[in-house]
């Protein structure tokens, strides 16, 4: 028997930053449509919001959690953000839509 170590597959420490650096420019992005007044992102916003949560979800799923090597798990994972996210922001548009009348 040979004491061989597996080659760990690790993220390179620069694809993680470079995945930090996008998932803060989302959220500064989300932060900064959060302040805008507007009668459009009344109804858009929360949508656009989700949005970006999807995006961020799946960079953490794939970059930081590391499931782009198991994809069932992503793809379930990814399903059900999609379906409470979906859920979340219909919500939030039927009331929002609902406050401004």
């Amino acid at each position: 028997m040979q004491n061989e170590k597996t080659a760990s597959r690790s993220v390179p420490m620069n694809d993680l930053f470079k995945a930090w650096i996008v998932l803060v420019a989302l959220t500064v992005l989300g932060y900064v449509l959060s302040l805008i007044n507007s009668d459009l992102l009344v109804y858009v916003g929360p949508l656009i919001i989700a949005t970006l949560i999807l995006f961020k979800a799946r960079i953490i799923l794939t970059q930081y959690l590391g499931l782009n090597r198991c994809p069932a798990w992503l793809s379930m994972l990814s399903s059900m953000i999609v379906a409470i996210t979906v859920i979340c922001a219909g919500l939030l548009t039927f009331v929002s839509a609902g406050l401004m009348q």
